[in-house]
């Protein structure tokens, strides 16, 4: 995944205005990471998906199957917390709002749940080779489809529009690890994630084509 980072820099710069919109503590983790200078001028959504991406990318190489996904989706799911608190304090939409709060209270229920399964993983799982090629294109798929700048313009839409891909790569990162099985624990947390979040990326959907 170390090679996304450059391509997904560029895409993000790409989807992103000069709104100077307020960004979030999480998105202001930038500046440590080398990155001062892209925060001020970007859509807050977009600036935390970089930031998350950031932290996806740390995960060390060389690890199971398994550990690497738990260890890549925790940051991954911070991200989601990130945005919904963002849309909650500063969302216009009511349905909008409310599924940040549910977004907000499964994701962290589920990085508890991450947190005892990294305790319980076999890290002498040597990780398939197909795995990593495979991550890569589900974060492929998700700098692809991040929305254009000018559907950007609204807090409400923005979030939607934003978390679409984040939730779809999130499902994606999901299947590709029920084919490596490895962990029973591991699966079925894959597995009711998909659940989760599918349901999530309808209501998405639904809000943004009614």
């Amino acid at each position: 995944m170390k090679y996304l980072h450059t391509n997904l820099r560029t895409v993000l710069m790409m989807v992103s205005f000069a709104a100077g919109l307020t960004t979030s503590v999480y998105a202001q983790d930038m500046h440590m990471h080398g990155m001062a200078g892209m925060t001020s001028n970007n859509n807050v959504f977009v600036d935390i998906m970089n930031t998350m991406m950031m932290k996806m990318d740390e995960v060390p190489d060389g690890q199971s199957a398994s550990k690497t996904f738990i260890s890549q989706m925790m940051p991954h799911h911070e991200g989601a917390i990130a945005m919904a608190d963002y849309e909650i304090r500063n969302g216009k939409n009511f349905d909008m709002i409310q599924l940040a709060k549910s977004i907000k209270a499964e994701q962290q229920s589920e990085l508890v749940q991450m947190k005892l399964l990294l305790l319980q993983i076999d890290h002498t799982e040597q990780r398939p080779s197909m795995y990593g090629k495979e991550m890569d294109i589900t974060m492929q798929t998700m700098m692809k489809n991040m929305p254009a700048e000018k559907l950007l313009q609204d807090t409400d839409i923005s979030f939607a529009r934003v978390m679409l891909p984040h939730h779809q790569a999130a499902v994606d990162m999901a299947r590709v690890i029920l084919k490596y099985p490895e962990n029973d624990q591991v699966s079925a947390f894959a597995k009711q994630l998909i659940s989760n979040e599918q349901i999530e990326i309808e209501q998405m959907s639904n809000y943004i084509n009614k």
